[in-house]
C-alpha cells in the first residue's frame, strides 16, 4: 500500500482529541443539589490522576472515523504494475562503440570499455540492448536480432562478453556513416523481429568524439523522431596529439612554399622518394594539436627493422594549435618511415614512404618531319611538362608509312597521329589499339587533300562518315564541352572552364549515323563535333581519340591557349595505365592485384583475398599501416605504402552542435532525476485514479459515524 499524499496521514493526530475529551469529562451518576453550594461558580472538569474512560466503544468509534478520514485524503493504492505494462518490451538500445586509430591512445579503449559496461549494466531487466563497433565502417558485435531472441536475464551478461572480443583497428572513424546506419537498422531489424513496439528507441555512442570524425553523410538524411542519440566521451590520460606527414617530392623541390597536405583521395605520390633526384633537402609539414602540451619535437628516418637512423635527427619546435613546414635531408638509403618523437600520444607517429625509381614512358607523334616548327604537330608537343619525379616521358616522332617496329602499350601508352596516315599505319594501329594503346587523332589538314572517310571506315569501322569542310565565316568556337568527363574534370571549375577565347580558323566538318558508341566531348558552334572518342571499347583494348581541327596556329589557337597543356596532359593520363606497385594508399582500401599475385603485410604474413567480380583479380584490404609487398609469378617485388588517415590525426574533441546542426535528435548523457520523480509521481496518479480506495474509506466514515450518533442517541435516552 502506497499514498498519493502522505502527509495528509498527519491528520491522524486529530484522534488525541476524543480520548482527551473522554478523559476530562467527569458526570457523576447521582446528583443532589445543596442549597450552600448555590452561590458557587462551577468548576469546569480537569484532567487528573484519576481520570479514567468509561466509553470505550464510543471513544473507539470518534478515533476510527478521524483516522479513516485522514486516510482517505491521503488517496492510497496498491503499488503494483498496472495491467498494461505486463506486456512492454522496454527501451530498445543500441550500444556504438569506437574502434577507430584514434582510440588507441593511452588509456581511452580501456575507460571506453568500462563506460559501455556501466552503460549495460543500468539498463532494466525489459530493455533490449545490441551492441555494435564501428570505425570507417558499422560490425555488430551483438546484432538487433540476437538481443530480441536473448532471454531478458541473459541480455546483459550476453553484451559484457560480446565487448572482449572488440579492440581498435587502424581505420579512420566514419561517425555520419554508423549513425545513419544504426539507425535504418532500428526502424528495420525491430518492427521484423519484434512483435510489439519499443516505446523508445535509443543511440548511445561511446568515442573520444574526435573533431577528425566524418559526420558529413547526416547532411542528406532525415533523422527519425523516435529515434535518440546520446554521447558518451571518453578522455585519453594525456591531451594532444602532433603528426608529421611527408610531402610530395614536386613540392618539396620546386621552392614554391606549396603547403598541400597528402589527403585520402589527393595526389598518390605524396610519400613516395624517387631514387635519383638532385634535390638535397625534402619538405615534411608537422601539426600540433590545440589541448597540446609537448611542443618540442624529434624527427627522424628509421629502417626497415624500425630502429632509428644515425644522424637524421631534426629538432623543431611546433605550438599547440600551429602546424610548420620544415626541410629535412633526404632519407639515407634503406629508410621506411618518417618518425615522430616528443608525442605523447604515438598512434600516428610514422609516416611510411616508397623509395623508386621514375617510371620511363613515351609519347609517339607519327608525321611528317619535314614539316616547319610552325605547321608540326610535335613541335608542340615537346614543350609540354609531361615529366614529373616519379614519371619520365621521352618524345619520339615517326614517319608515316616507315618501316621501324611499333612500339608496345606499355611504353609508349599514346599515339598522336597527324592525317599523314598511311594504309600500312592505320592497320597497324589497329592492332596497337587493341593491344591496350591510345590514339589520338588529328585532323590537321583539309577535307580535300584527305579522304578521311576511307581512314574511317579501316581505323573505325565507322562506314557512313562524311568528312567535309567546315564553313567557317571568322572564327569557329567550342561548345557543349563535356565537364563530366575525367579527360574535362579538371577544368569544371569555373576559374577555368571558359572557352570562348579559343578560337578555331579551320576544321573539318564529321557526319555520320553510326556514332552511337562514341562520346562527344565538345562541338563547335555549328553542331557538329570537335572531340569524340569510343565510349564503349573491347576489356583490355585501348581507344581512339579524334580532333576534327588542328592545334598549329593555321588552324586554331589551340596550342598557343591554356587549355592545351591540361587537354594533352589529360589524355597521357587517361592512356597510362595507374601502377599499382607506386600508390600510396590510406588504410582502409581496398588493392587489386592479378591471381598469381601474392600481397605480404608488414610483418611478412600473406593476406587472404576477397571475392571480386572478375575471376583474373584479387582485391586485397589494407587495414593497418606499414609498407607492404606484392610478389608476382616471377618472384618479382614491389613497395605499397599504407599510411593512417590524415583526418584520424585531429584528435581534439568536437562539440556535439556538429551532431545536432545535421538534425540528430540529442539527449543528455546523464539521466535527469527529476523527470524519473515525474515519472513516478504521473504513475502513481494512474494507479489511484484505477483503483479509487478513497471513495471506500468515505464511506467506511460514513458508516462509522452513523454507527456513533447511534449509540450516542441511546445513552441520552
Amino acid at each position: 500500500m502506497s499514498f498519493l499524499n502522505p502527509l495528509y496521514a498527519l491528520a491522524g493526530l486529530a484522534i488525541a482529541l476524543p480520548i482527551l475529551f473522554h478523559l476530562i469529562r467527569r458526570r457523576p451518576k447521582e446528583r443532589k443539589l445543596i442549597s450552600s453550594l448555590m452561590f458557587l461558580d462551577p468548576t469546569p472538569p480537569r484532567l487528573t490522576r484519576q481520570s479514567s474512560i468509561d466509553q470505550w466503544l464510543l471513544l473507539l468509534l470518534r478515533a476510527l472515523a478521524i483516522g479513516l478520514l485522514a486516510c482517505a485524503f491521503t488517496r492510497p493504492y496498491w503499488d503494483g504494475p498496472a495491467e498494461k505494462d505486463t506486456d512492454q518490451i522496454g527501451i530498445q538500445r543500441m550500444l556504438l562503440i569506437d574502434t577507430s586509430a584514434s582510440m588507441r591512445r593511452d588509456g581511452l579503449w580501456a575507460a571506453a570499455v568500462a563506460k559501455a559496461e556501466q552503460i549495460i549494466s543500468q539498463s532494466g531487466p525489459t530493455d533490449t540492448i545490441s551492441v555494435y563497433q564501428f570505425d570507417s565502417s558499422l560490425r555488430p558485435l551483438v546484432s538487433i536480432e540476437n538481443a530480441i531472441q536473448t532471454p531478458a536475464s541473459q541480455r546483459q551478461m550476453q553484451s559484457i562478453a560480446a565487448l572482449k572480443s572488440a579492440s581498435p583497428t587502424w581505420q579512420g572513424t566514419d561517425l555520419g556513416l554508423a549513425l545513419l546506419t544504426a539507425a535504418d537498422l532500428l526502424q528495420t531489424d525491430w518492427d521484423s523481429s519484434s512483435e510489439s513496439n519499443a516505446t523508445t528507441s535509443e543511440i548511445i555512442v561511446v568515442t573520444d568524439f574526435q573533431n577528425g570524425a566524418a559526420v558529413e553523410r547526416l547532411a542528406e538524411y532525415s533523422w527519425p523522431s523516435s529515434c535518440k542519440v546520446r554521447v558518451e566521451r571518453v578522455e585519453a590520460k594525456s591531451k594532444g596529439n602532433a603528426r608529421a606527414i611527408l610531402l610530395s617530392e614536386e613540392d618539396s623541390v620546386n621552392g614554391n612554399g606549396a603547403s598541400s597536405f597528402a589527403s585520402d583521395s589527393s595526389n598518390v605520390k605524396a610519400g613516395e622518394i624517387p631514387e635519383q633526384t638532385n634535390a638535397q633537402k625534402i619538405r615534411v609539414r608537422v601539426s600540433n594539436s590545440q589541448d597540446s602540451t609537448d611542443e618540442s619535437l624529434v624527427l627522424h628516418w628509421i629502417d626497415e627493422k624500425l630502429q632509428p637512423m644515425d644522424d637524421t635527427k631534426t629538432v623543431c619546435q611546433v605550438p599547440a594549435g600551429n602546424s610548420l613546414t620544415i626541410r629535412m635531408p633526404i632519407p639515407p638509403k634503406g629508410a621506411v618511415a618518417l618518425q615522430l618523437d616528443g608525442d605523447r600520444s604515438g598512434f600516428d607517429n610514422r609516416f611510411y614512404m616508397s623509395r623508386s625509381e621514375p617510371i620511363q614512358s613515351n609519347l609517339l607523334c607519327v608525321e611528317n618531319a619535314s614539316k616547319a616548327p610552325e605547321d608540326s604537330l610535335g613541335y608542340f608537343l615537346r614543350q609540354l611538362p609531361l615529366s614529373d619525379s616519379s614519371l619520365t616521358v621521352s618524345f619520339q616522332s615517326r614517319e608515316p608509312a616507315s618501316l621501324d617496329p611499333w612500339p608496345s602499350p606499355v611504353r609508349t601508352p599514346l599515339i598522336v597521329a597527324s592525317h599523314a596516315l598511311s594504309e600500312s599505319d592505320l592497320n597497324r594501329l589497329s592492332q596497337y589499339i587493341k593491344q591496350g594503346g591510345h590514339l589520338f587523332w588529328v585532323w590537321d589538314a583539309v577535307a580535300s587533300q584527305v579522304d578521311y572517310s576511307v581512314n574511317l571506315k579501316t581505323l573505325c569501322a565507322v562506314t557512313d562518315g562524311k568528312v567535309s569542310e567546315a564553313k567557317v565565316r571568322q572564327y569557329a568556337m567550342l561548345e557543349s564541352v563535356d565537364f563530366k568527363h575525367p579527360l574535362f574534370a579538371d577544368l569544371a571549375d569555373s576559374k577555368f572552364n571558359d572557352f570562348s577565347k579559343l578560337r578555331f580558323w579551320k576544321h573539318r566538318r564529321l557526319e555520320s549515323d553510326q556514332l552511337s558508341e562514341w562520346r562527344i566531348l565538345a562541338k563547335f558552334d555549328d553542331g557538329s563535333p570537335a572531340l569524340i572518342c569510343q565510349d564503349q571499347v573491347e576489356k583490355g583494348s585501348g581507344r581512339i581519340w579524334i580532333l576534327t581541327a588542328g592545334w598549329q596556329p593555321a588552324e586554331s589557337q589551340l596550342a598557343l591557349s591554356t587549355k592545351f597543356v591540361p587537354l594533352v596532359s589529360g589524355l597521357f593520363r587517361l592512356a597510362s595505365p595507374p601502377q599499382a606497385s607506386r600508390l600510396s594508399f590510406r588504410v582502409g582500401m581496398a588493392i587489386d592485384v592479378p591471381s598469381d599475385t601474392r600481397m605480404l603485410d608488414p610483418s611478412g604474413n600473406e593476406l587472404t583475398a576477397e571475392a571480386a567480380e572478375e575471376k583474373s583479380i584479387q582485391r586485397h584490404v589494407l587495414s593497418e599501416p606499414g609498407v607492404f609487398r606484392r610478389v608476382d609469378a616471377l618472384g618479382a617485388e614491389s613497395v605499397v605504402v599504407v599510411n593512417l588517415s590524415d583526418s584520424e590525426s585531429n584528435t581534439s574533441v568536437g562539440g556535439l552542435e556538429r551532431l545536432e546542426k545535421l538534425g540528430v535528435i540529442m539527449t543528455e548523457n546523464k539521466p535527469s532525476k527529476k523527470d524519473d520523480a515525474s515519472k513516478r509521481q504521473l504513475r502513481a496518479v494512474e494507479l489511484e485514479s484505477q483503483q479509487g480506495w478513497w471513495r471506500w474509506v468515505l464511506i467506511g466514515v460514513i458508516g462509522v459515524v452513523g454507527l456513533e450518533s447511534v449509540l450516542c442517541i441511546r445513552k441520552v435516552s
